[in-house]
């Protein structure tokens, strides 16, 4: 796993850099915004994600499925990436009349839908840079350069971001001013990888006629069409909770829920540098059939990722409720970060399983679990959102990622016999279990500064040494023991 572990290390240490960013924005935005306005500005990014997810019309399924056949440095890749700017062109066209025609039913109309209504003309260019950037990002991801739109929006967004809310607080931008940063900061990463796209192309060549042969259109077509089924259930699945929010509760509640979210979000982070390079490596090796790596790459991301997550949940978790007291008009929101928290758990112990379907020649099969995920979550979310209101979104979350995953993992055993799950992986759940029962029973009488800072150094000495003395993550082991031969030993 070379290749994976370095990019993949890369893209963490850049998603860390931008946990720390994105916390500091998040205060910030919690404390110098309202709800509402706070809602208003996750709706830019989450209206504007669904059409562009949407309208990406299946490039990144036809690029995984076709871009090895075409991959050729000294003619330029057969032109693939003018092929990729036309194309995106082509869904920007579509994608913005769509969301001009049906504009009122993804802001709302009533008075609880005001502030972002008044917005809503900012969501156009951030379609249109939103578009080309998921697109090109694909191109270079399989031309291995899986940091490169890591650091983009990891980093970059996030730090013109948090100019933006800077700038608010100083008191030199107003919260439409504010609200023009944050659309800079959502464009911004799709006009810079368009030139990088460009450099990283040795040869810039026109498509080549091998591009448009009869059975190469056929296959593109049928990958597109699949691409863009599983794109829009995709997208269903991560924007529609706060889409439903808005319209049924109103947008101060997408605001609380975006806080929360983005709290809980930090725990599958460490998975997105993983997710970023395996598919272009499960795409080369599903190539050659070679089914050994496909499912040594999937039973150590399991492992690697339940380690991780499960501590990143212990900590978070424990750490939520004295946080809370220092922001108490979100003090409603414990339990909306507990289940938020368990659906990242769930599709982080799951590991690389939906990488390794949509790779494959079954790919078909991704594009029907996302299908099924996308209907339990919009049922699910009326159901629970009309009793639970924002609880109810998160728990109708946590419980559609849960069912999704655990069909994957059943397909994937029954057709491929990839099975991931060993005793290793139970015990660092029971480890966990018993952790998360002492945290949410056992009460510390101490002031929450403290007990925050209890928690972390307690839970990371208890919850690594059992780790490394049990020998449950053999990966970090012996990468712990190579930092400690070269820094350590030498001295």
């Amino acid at each position: 796993m070379g290749i994976i572990q370095k990019q993949a290390l890369r893209t963490t240490v850049i998603s860390f850099l931008g946990i720390g960013i994105g916390v500091t924005s998040q205060l910030l935005f919690a404390v110098y915004l309202t709800k509402t306005e706070i809602g208003a500005l996750s709706l830019l990014n989450s209206i504007s994600n669904v059409i562009a997810i949407i309208f990406c019309l299946g490039f990144a399924q036809i690029t995984f499925q076709v871009f090895s056949n075409f991959r050729n440095e000294h003619n330029g890749h057969s032109g693939f990436l003018i092929f990729g700017l036309i194309f995106s062109l082509i869904g920007v066209l579509t994608g913005e009349i769509t969301f001009y025609i049906f504009q009122d039913v993804f802001v709302g109309t009533g008075d609880e839908q005001k502030l972002i209504r008044s917005l809503v003309y900012l969501i156009f260019p951030i379609i249109f840079f939103r578009i080309f950037f998921r697109n090109l990002d694909v191109y270079l991801r399989m031309l291995f350069s899986s940091v490169t739109g890591a650091f983009l929006e990891g980093i970059l967004l996030k730090l013109i971001v948090l100019l933006g809310i800077v700038l608010f607080w100083l008191g030199w931008v107003d919260y439409e001013g504010l609200a023009y940063v944050y659309t800079i900061a959502l464009c911004i990463p799709g006009l810079i990888i368009i030139f990088l796209a460009i450099i990283k192309t040795q040869k810039l060549t026109l498509p080549k006629k091998e591009l448009f042969d009869r059975a190469t259109n056929k296959k593109m077509f049928n990958f597109g069409i699949f691409g863009i089924i599983a794109a829009t259930s995709g997208v269903i699945i991560i924007t529609i909770d706060q889409l439903m929010l808005n319209q049924m509760v109103g947008t101060d509640a997408v605001g609380l829920y975006s806080v929360i979210f983005f709290a809980a979000a930090l725990i599958g982070i460490p998975s997105r540098g993983i997710k970023r390079i395996a598919v272009p490596v499960f795409t080369e090796s599903w190539k050659t059939d070679d089914l050994d790596k496909i499912d040594s790459i999937y039973r150590k991301s399991v492992i690697n990722q339940t380690v991780i997550a499960v501590f990143l949940f212990l900590v978070g978790w424990a750490c939520f409720a004295p946080a809370l007291t220092f922001l108490p008009k979100y003090e409603d929101g414990l339990y909306v970060f507990f289940f938020l928290g368990l659906g990242q758990l769930f599709d982080m112990m799951t590991g690389l399983n939906m990488e390794v379907v949509l790779t494959s020649k079954r790919y078909k099969v991704n594009t029907y679990f996302n299908i099924v995920l996308a209907l339990l979550v919009i049922t699910l979310n009326y159901f629970f959102i009309s009793e639970w209101q924002v609880l109810g979104a998160a728990a109708a979350s946590a419980l559609a990622i849960f069912a999704v995953n655990l069909g994957r993992w059943y397909y994937l055993k029954r057709v491929y016999g990839l099975q991931p799950f060993d005793k290793g992986f139970a015990k660092i759940v029971l480890i966990g279990v018993v952790l998360t029962l002492f945290i949410s029973f056992v009460e510390l009488p101490i002031p929450p500064f403290w007990l925050i800072l209890t928690y972390v150094f307690g839970i990371t000495i208890i919850y690594w040494t059992l780790i490394l003395k049990f020998n449950l993550a053999p990966d970090m082991r012996e990468w712990l023991l190579k930092m400690k031969r070269k820094f350590i030993s030498k001295n």
